[in-house]
């Protein structure tokens, strides 16, 4: 393994990609509170990178808070991966993940995401395609494969992340290979893989073999198949088992519900890294030791305000990532969590401490939260 590709020290503990949950607003929240290792996009699919409009540009849109990030694509033609590895590359991404998990029907429908586990010669294809995009571009800085609109789109979404990197003073030794490809300085960058346990059987030895023949940087791989979905419990046994057979870093995934479940899962497999999903959810503070948290919240008045506060900085951020105001509803499904994680505190308060402050649902919050349509309304639910 090239340790150069990637600035982290194994075991690693990262933020996993979700598909419309971990956006930039999302990832600079969760950076800002408890600072993962590292963040992933969510997925994007190849085939529209190759015809993208600005719409589609702006889900790999990030900020350099976010570092290091990797970009998350899914499709099932190797040349479409080819192309668009290049394409995340020239992008200033510190990593190229190749999502080989994803459950939902109308990906599987369609031979990508977990899928690609019934097909593994295609599955070998698709990493070493994506590779070989990577190294292409090294070597010559071309991009390739898109259409006319998408390369000027392309060309200008790279030069924005190459003046955001520029508002930042950091010395050429101290920055990332995502970083110093948008200063023309072409180097490669890790390609990984996420991936299950199986499709409607168990298959981890068979599949993690498969896998490695094609060398990816890594291999982060979810306790269940995809039959499975998110029902039913994470098989550890199987993350293990994964560890134990391959010879490149296997990143584990699937029922991390705490932050003393990283350590727990990261003992009991030997695995090179943890990647945490829904646990997050309402609870970007979830990579920090609880105590540091409960140390502020003495009250009900200080745990409302610190929901309050980042329930505020979310909408911030994600009303200046996205200008269309129709897209604010987006924001009500993280109401509904932190309105979730502030009643968790709520009961915590009046189970651990006398005089905590009054207690009371939060129900009612929660209630008009689901109704807002702009910031501005937030505020003044929240005021």
């Amino acid at each position: 393994m090239n340790e150069e590709l990637l600035s982290l020290k194994f075991p690693i503990v990262g933020l996993s990609p979700m598909d419309g949950v971990t956006d930039t607003a999302f990832r600079q929240v969760v950076k800002s509170k408890s600072n993962p290792d590292i963040v992933f996009t969510e997925f994007v699919h190849v085939r529209a990178l190759t015809e993208a409009t600005g719409n589609v540009i702006k889900m790999l849109d990030y900020e350099e808070i976010e570092r290091p990030i990797f970009a998350q694509i899914y499709g099932s033609d190797p040349e479409y991966f080819y192309h668009i590895a290049k394409l995340v590359v020239a992008l200033g991404f510190d990593g190229v993940d190749i999502n080989m998990g994803c459950p939902a029907k109308n990906v599987a429908s369609s031979g990508a995401g977990a899928a690609l586990i019934k097909t593994p010669i295609k599955a070998q294809d698709i990493i070493k395609a994506t590779k070989q995009g990577v190294e292409d571009w090294v070597s010559n800085g071309k991009l390739t494969g898109l259409s006319n609109k998408s390369l000027e789109i392309v060309k200008r979404q790279i030069e924005k992340n190459r003046q955001k990197f520029l508002k930042i003073e950091k010395s050429i030794s101290a920055i990332s290979n995502g970083q110093k490809n948008l200063l023309g300085l072409r180097t490669l960058v890790p390609v990984t893989v996420k991936t299950r346990i199986g499709y409607d059987s168990i298959v981890t030895e068979e599949w993690i073999e498969n896998l490695v023949k094609a060398n990816p940087y890594w291999i982060a791989i979810h306790g269940r198949t995809l039959k499975q979905m998110y029902n039913g419990e994470a098989n550890w046994n199987e993350l293990k088992k994964a560890v134990q057979i391959s010879p490149i870093p296997i990143i584990t995934n699937g029922d991390v519900k705490t932050f003393f479940d990283i350590e727990r899962m990261l003992n009991f497999t030997g695995s090179s890294g943890v990647l945490v999903g829904r646990a997050s959810f309402g609870n970007p503070w979830i990579f920090q030791n609880p105590k540091m948290l409960q140390e502020k919240i003495k009250n009900t008045k200080q745990a409302y305000e610190i929901i309050k506060n980042v329930i505020i900085e979310h909408s911030q951020i994600h009303t200046q990532s996205k200008s269309n105001p129709k897209e604010f509803f987006q924001m009500r499904k993280h109401f509904g969590w932190y309105c979730k994680t502030l009643q968790s505190w709520f009961n915590y308060l009046k189970q651990t401490r006398a005089k905590a402050g009054k207690f009371s649902s939060v129900k009612d919050l929660k209630i008009a939260l689901m109704k807002v349509s702009s910031i501005e309304e937030v505020i003044e639910i929240l005021s």
